[in-house]
């Protein structure tokens, strides 16, 4: 038995050992295209996973922005219509001042007028009343002088009789007091018709 010639021992060892070492290399093989499949379903799973998760962000995203945009759209009309009522209000509140305002003008103006036509008409009023005061006055004065002219024309007409009369009755009395004696009782008759003249007269005669 030489050294180069293989025995079937040998041969049948060398053989299980490459079947093992064969097997062994498609066990790795398989553990290998194992771990790779796994691998590749893990990654799938993986990719399918973050996938959903990017559909869901975006799903959200768009419906968070689609709800900003009612809600922005909501707000923009809540505010357009608080716009429009304030600006109403401001429209209504300028109307109803300059309502007020021509009312206050036309209530004053009448009034104006009114103190100025009761004014007048008291300025008018009092007029009347001193042109009736001042005429009344001038009556009065005019009856007053009249009167005084004619109680002065009395007087001087009465005291103008009596005038006379005392010169007639002094006459007389002066003719009676020089009658001749025999003539005593018709000088006495006339003297004492003489003293009654002066009673009714009331002049003096010496």
């Amino acid at each position: 038995m030489g050294g180069g010639k293989e025995t079937t021992d040998e041969r049948t060892k060398r053989e299980e050992e490459q079947q093992k070492i064969e097997e062994e290399k498609q066990k790795q093989r398989r553990e290998r295209e194992e771990k790779e499949r796994e691998y590749e379903e893990k990654k799938t799973e993986m990719k399918s996973h973050y996938e959903s998760l990017e559909r869901d962000r975006k799903d959200e995203w768009e419906r968070r922005k689609r709800e900003d945009d009612k809600r922005r759209e909501e707000e923009k009309k809540t505010w357009k219509k608080k716009i429009e009522d304030l600006k109403q209000e401001q429209e209504e509140e300028i109307k109803r001042r300059e309502t007020e305002e021509k009312e206050r003008k036309e209530r004053e103006k009448k009034e104006r007028d009114e103190m100025k036509q009761k004014h007048e008409e008291e300025i008018k009023e009092m007029k009347m009343k001193h042109q009736d005061e001042a005429r009344k006055q001038a009556e009065e004065f005019n009856d007053f002088k009249e009167r005084k002219e004619q109680h002065t024309q009395e007087l001087k007409e009465m005291l103008d009789g009596r005038q006379k009369q005392y010169e007639l009755l002094e006459k007389l009395y002066k003719e009676i007091k020089e009658l001749p004696a025999k003539k005593e009782k018709e000088r006495k008759e006339l003297l004492q018709g003489i003293e009654e003249l002066k009673k009714i007269n009331h002049c003096v005669i010496l």
